[in-house]
């Protein structure tokens, strides 16, 4: 099955090391912090996509989801795309022998990703944030 994407953001590289920092689903509002990259003096720079009204999310291993960056349409270098066939909502209305008018997307790390069922565009914002330290003691 082959999939398409369109970015949502601006391609600007997904750093190999970057991951889903938190994910906090409260009162209809979905909110992920993504930790995108992280510089010598622990300054995290980073995105929170928030979706409003979300319909179902799945948090995966970028490794489960392969087909994905395997698909010669799958757009690159954007941790916010849009789905625009082939994706989770394709396989759903497969199993369900019926299609939906849903919206399907894709928030890509270079670790984790979440596949977001939402009928309106995410609110994207940039973020960044000191990490703490932690000794060995």
């Amino acid at each position: 099955m082959t999939i398409e994407t369109q970015s949502f953001t601006p391609p600007s590289g997904v750093n190999a090391g970057s991951d889903v920092e938190a994910l906090h689903y409260s009162d209809g509002t979905l909110d992920i912090v993504l930790a995108c990259s992280q510089d010598d003096e622990q300054t995290v720079r980073g995105i929170t996509v928030k979706f409003f009204q979300p319909a179902g999310f799945r948090l995966l291993d970028e490794l489960d989801l392969a087909r994905y960056w395997n698909s010669a349409d799958f757009s690159r270098g954007s941790h916010v795309l849009e789905v625009e066939s082939g994706g989770w909502s394709a396989e759903e209305d497969h199993f369900q022998l019926f299609e939906t008018m849903r919206r399907e997307w894709l928030v890509a790390t270079g670790n984790a990703c979440v596949s977001v069922f939402c009928s309106s565009e995410p609110e994207v914002t940039d973020i960044s944030w000191k990490r703490e330290v932690k000794s060995l003691e």
